[in-house]
């Protein structure tokens, strides 16, 4: 749901606890409606003025088992430029992100596992295609339940990137629920880097608060300007809160809102690894909504 306008790595659940922790076993299949809109502002640190927004529609669809999970996601970015900026060599057009990302978990006991960690990722301007937006990802990672409370997952993977060369990235995901009623979690993943505090309203967990602060980001291939082919990789630092809601007792049908404020959002423009181009947008903000059901 987000977000993804990433700077590609690869996501890695150790569980989807808002929505399957309890009931994998019955219920491991989860499919999600999502859309999302960001205010249009003012860009600057740029060579023409303007103004970007963006808003996005897509679909998710999740099967998690206890020894492990895939995700598959298919996004579509309206990018919206305005003033001299629409016309210069920053503006792009539509976008498509395809991605499949998962894991495969081995169990040595109740505390202590291995997991390989991968993900296949085409995204492109919709003017070139997503086969010439593919790229990959592959990592492991150790995981350590030391309690009840507590779940840790670290290691370590390699990303393809476009107009890059292949890069190790660092991987960690806590959660930690100190109580029954609320949930801490830290990510560094690449795609996001943050922390997420979720509050449970009720005691069957059927009303969820959260709150985010991270740093997210995501990379298109985009067509070739004038200097040969290029990607457009998306930095933003993003605080969210959001609300999901289960919408009968069988725990099926759910519904969440959100709302963010995006203080930092930079689009770097990428060639052969080196900095071609850049636009950085003042502050925006945005909303989200989601329907879905696990089954």
């Amino acid at each position: 749901m987000l977000i993804k306008i990433r700077q590609f790595a690869i996501i890695c659940a150790l569980t989807t606890p808002l929505f399957a922790a309890e009931e994998p076993a019955q219920k491991p299949w989860l499919l999600i409606a999502d859309w999302q809109t960001r205010n249009s502002t003012t860009v600057t640190h740029s060579t023409a003025d303007g103004k970007y927004g963006r808003s996005r529609y897509g679909v998710e669809a999740v099967y998690q088992t206890p020894a492990g999970a895939m995700d598959l996601e298919y996004y579509k970015y309206n990018n919206k430029f305005s003033g001299a900026l629409a016309t210069g060599d920053c503006a792009f057009g539509k976008t498509t992100d395809l991605m499949l990302t998962g894991f495969r978990q081995w169990d040595w006991n109740e505390r202590y596992g291995v997991q390989v960690i991968y993900a296949l990722e085409s995204a492109a301007e919709d003017s070139m295609g997503l086969s010439k937006g593919f790229r990959w990802g592959l990592g492991g990672a150790a995981r350590w339940r030391p309690d009840r409370e507590t779940d840790v997952a670290i290691g370590a993977q390699l990303e393809d990137r476009f107009e890059a060369g292949i890069m190790p990235i660092p991987y960690l995901k806590l959660i930690w629920s100190p109580i029954a009623s609320a949930e801490f979690e830290a990510r560094i993943t690449g795609l996001q880097n943050g922390v997420i505090l979720r509050g449970f309203i009720t005691e069957d967990k059927a009303t969820t608060v959260d709150f985010t602060m991270a740093y997210e980001t995501l990379t298109f291939r985009l067509s070739d300007a004038t200097y040969g082919s290029r990607a457009v990789s998306i930095g933003e630092v993003v605080t969210r809160v959001g609300l999901t809601q289960f919408l009968e007792g069988s725990g099926t049908w759910f519904a969440r809102v959100s709302f963010e404020w995006v203080p930092f959002s930079r689009y770097s423009f990428k060639h052969d690894g080196e900095t071609v181009g850049v636009f950085q947008n003042s502050p925006t903000w945005g909303a989200a909504a989601r329907v879905g059901a696990r089954f």
